[in-house]
């Protein structure tokens, strides 16, 4: 059995401006608190539960009441049924949200549950002004924990409970913030990104626009893929023969390991200078794409002929650190030219 964890705000139901905008004007009203930085990225915990926290310790010099949560978690839902009355598009969901949480269901292959950074309160509410159906799926909020990774592992147990599965087989977390390919990198689960493409630059491998095709998603499920932090990648070129010899022998060894002591790697802004210095007219090369975190051998960055700081692996590479492999050669016109891939890291 596998399950597929969906987060709220921007995933669901296109609710991200008005929780937002509801949520500060509620820390505005209850407690004074103005001038709030709405840069969620630059919180601890991008979480109800932890933004406010962090406001309280550096507005107050304190941590919030459980008295003091109570009132604004009420002023909140209080202000987004205001907003709903006002407003009821504001409150709409994805497309083909509804379709795809009641198809999957029904899936034999597959079970659902809920991971929001949102309040309990308010991420239940804002499913339901946008009709979708959650009373037989499990959910877990900021009311379990701070952090986005305890939260998605509170809904993995509840999924376990509720459906009564030891341990699934794999979990796809779906999401459409930064801070969501992070904890699923950070738990070593699948991710797929709705929305922004800009996601992919960040790590995810693949992202839809929403859930208007559910053949399509269904597959895009199977296949999902933990994601990778672009900051984490490294690159290494290498003739096709050997890479895999490599995969044969479970380990690679560059020709510079037993020359130079180490293997040659570079960045992604690197890598079409070091193409042309090193491989020209050279036929038959793959472009690797490395996890440093998960490379075992010593990383140093050591300064090159030209001035730049280089990654060096001090040792053979462990080839589970490979997370993608694409064919680079140069064209008719002996230029290099970066691939997608490539592109993509930002």
């Amino acid at each position: 059995m596998q399950l597929v964890i969906f987060d709220v705000d921007g995933t669901l139901t296109n609710t991200y401006k008005i929780d937002e905008n509801c949520f500060v004007r509620a820390l505005a009203l209850e407690f004074g608190i103005f001038g709030i930085n709405t840069n969620w990225t630059e919180y601890g915990y991008t979480t109800d539960s932890g933004i406010t926290q962090q406001i309280f310790q550096e507005k107050l010099e304190r941590l919030p009441l459980d008295e003091e949560l109570v009132r604004l978690k009420a002023r909140f839902v209080s202000l987004l049924q205001e907003a709903f009355i006002n407003n009821q598009d504001l409150f709409s969901e994805i497309p083909g949200a509804a379709n795809i949480l009641a198809k999957l269901q029904l899936n034999p292959n597959w079970c659902v549950a809920i991971a929001t950074g949102g309040w309990r309160e308010s991420a239940k509410l804002k499913l339901q002004k946008a009709n979708l159906e959650i009373e037989d799926i499990p959910l877990a909020s900021a009311n379990d924990a701070l952090s986005r990774e305890n939260i998605i592992k509170t809904a993995i147990i509840k999924a376990e409970n509720f459906y009564q599965v030891e341990k699934f087989q794999k979990v796809v977390f779906v999401g459409d913030g930064v801070w969501d390919v992070k904890a699923a990198y950070d738990l070593s689960i699948a991710f797929i990104g709705i929305g922004d493409n800009k996601l992919i630059s960040v790590g995810a491998t693949r992202v839809i626009k929403d859930f208007t095709n559910l053949e399509d998603f269904l597959k895009i499920l199977q296949d999902a893929a933990i994601p990778r932090l672009s900051m984490n990648t490294i690159l290494h070129i290498t003739k096709r023969q050997q890479w895999e010899q490599a995969k044969n022998l479970g380990t690679y060894r560059a020709d510079s390991l037993d020359s130079e002591g180490f293997i040659h790697c570079s960045k992604s802004t690197q890598i079409l200078k070091v193409a042309k210095k090193f491989f020209n007219n050279q036929k038959e090369l793959v472009l690797l794409f490395l996890d440093s975190e998960k490379v075992q051998a010593e990383i140093r960055y050591e300064e090159a002929e030209i001035g730049e700081l280089f990654p060096h692996i001090y040792g053979e590479l462990n080839i589970d650190a490979v997370y993608q492999v694409v064919d680079f050669e140069a064209g008719e016109d002996g230029l290099f030219k970066l691939p997608q891939e490539v592109i993509d890291l930002g």
